[in-house]
């Protein structure tokens, strides 16, 4: 009996250094993954304003903090991942809700194949409804809803960024819907700024207004609202009047699919705010570039 006690015992040392020995060789092949790649999102145009196609990585000159980098990843094709956040409160009743329906009724029935659609609505508070399915089961899920309550854009706003980090095209957009101001969210514009520039989202605002001129002051506040967020994240902001839904939806959904994605590791990793700039090669000049400027390590 001792005999077999030793024999076993030795058997498990030997067992345990194999493991040991098998573990320090594979630590040598562990492959590390750096969480500090950079992806942004660079729509180019022409005089017109229509989308240029075609280009490759090599079109494309990109300097971090003004230090050259080499893009690690380029993207120019492929499905997009669209999220929406839509305003359901009390305002938007009525015709506002009626022409918003039917716009986006139309551009989910020619949805382009393989897109994804999340939809968040918000009123007194935002909620995540549905996320990345097809646009049949967008359109049922939406069709469900009516508006009331307040409107607490910024809370919205945050939980879609941090929704829209988690999707899975590396084409992506937060489209937001909205008529007016802020008057419930507990957090602030501010906020809301800073996490959109930490994670490089680019978002299209349009506006849902009775008229286009002699405004509501709440629906005057929600312009400059719409306005900033665009701006700020490389986005298009759209006032459409009411039968001109469809059309501002189908541009947008061509200026996600049109652009090119550059992906780099940058230069250093120190905290702060970094800025961006996306050159072209010489002979592509008379182009015009729209992306992020600048976007924020933590």
């Amino acid at each position: 009996m001792r005999a077999n006690t030793r024999w076993m015992t030795a058997f498990i040392v030997a067992l345990l250094s194999c493991a040991s020995v098998r573990a320090q060789d594979g630590a040598e092949e562990i492959v590390k993954v750096d969480v500090s790649l950079v992806t942004i999102n660079v729509t180019v145009t022409d005089t017109k304003g229509h989308p240029l196609s075609g280009l490759n990585a090599k079109d494309f000159l990109v300097t971090d903090e003004g230090k050259p980098v080499s893009l690690e990843f380029f993207d120019s094709k492929g499905p997009a991942s669209i999220l929406f956040v839509v305003d359901i409160s009390s305002s938007m009743k009525g015709t506002k809700w009626k022409n918003l329906k039917a716009g986006l009724k139309k551009f989910l029935s020619n949805a382009h194949e393989g897109n994804d659609y999340t939809l968040i609505a918000f009123s007194d508070s935002p909620k995540l409804i549905a996320r990345s399915v097809n646009a049949d089961e967008l359109w049922k899920t939406f069709n469900g809803l009516s508006p009331d309550g307040s409107t607490a854009v910024y809370d919205a706003m945050m939980l879609g960024l941090n929704v829209l980090e988690s999707l899975a095209q590396r084409h992506k957009a937060l489209v937001l819907f909205s008529d007016g101001q802020d008057n419930t969210s507990k957090v602030k514009l501010a906020d809301v700024e800073q996490e959109a520039l930490h994670s490089r989202a680019t978002i299209y605002s349009v506006g849902i207004l009775t008229r286009q001129h002699d405004l509501f002051p709440f629906e005057r506040d929600g312009v400059k609202l719409l306005n900033q967020l665009a701006d700020t994240t490389g986005g298009l902001k759209h006032f459409p009047a009411p039968t001109e839904i469809f059309n501002v939806l189908e541009k947008i959904n061509a200026d996600v699919s049109s652009q090119y994605s550059l992906s780099y590791y940058p230069p250093d990793k120190t905290a702060g705010w970094r800025r961006i700039q996306v050159n072209m090669a010489q002979d592509l000049r008379r182009f015009n570039l729209r992306y992020q400027q600048r976007y924020l390590i933590r």
